[in-house]
């Protein structure tokens, strides 16, 4: 597969930088210093995904950091809308990284 043309990757990196940026869009009532650094980490690895688009261990680390974004609410005390965008945005990007693994081979 050429560089830069799965459609995922894209997806999970526009998603990631909404997730780093939505403190800014929604009152967090916790801490949401967590939700960024991981929403950027996602970011970084999807970038990466899109320059190594036969690396399964980057999509298996998009998938595990999406995990982690999914349960931030919960440890950062996060509620309300906040939480189920989060929530929302991360199951999206685990789906969307585990098709991107399906079509690795």
């Amino acid at each position: 597969m050429d560089k830069f043309k799965r459609a995922q990757d894209w997806v999970i990196a526009v998603l990631g930088l909404y997730a780093a940026l939505s403190p800014l869009f929604y009152a967090y009532s916790g801490g949401s210093g967590f939700s960024v650094v991981i929403a950027i980490a996602i970011v970084l690895c999807a970038v990466i995904a899109l320059s190594l688009p036969e690396s399964k261990s980057v999509q298996w680390i998009l998938i595990v950091a999406s995990v982690l974004l999914f349960i931030v609410p919960w440890i950062s005390s996060i509620v309300g809308w906040a939480a189920w965008n989060l929530r929302i945005v991360s199951i999206v990007m685990i789906i969307l990284a585990s098709t991107s693994l399906k079509t690795i081979e």
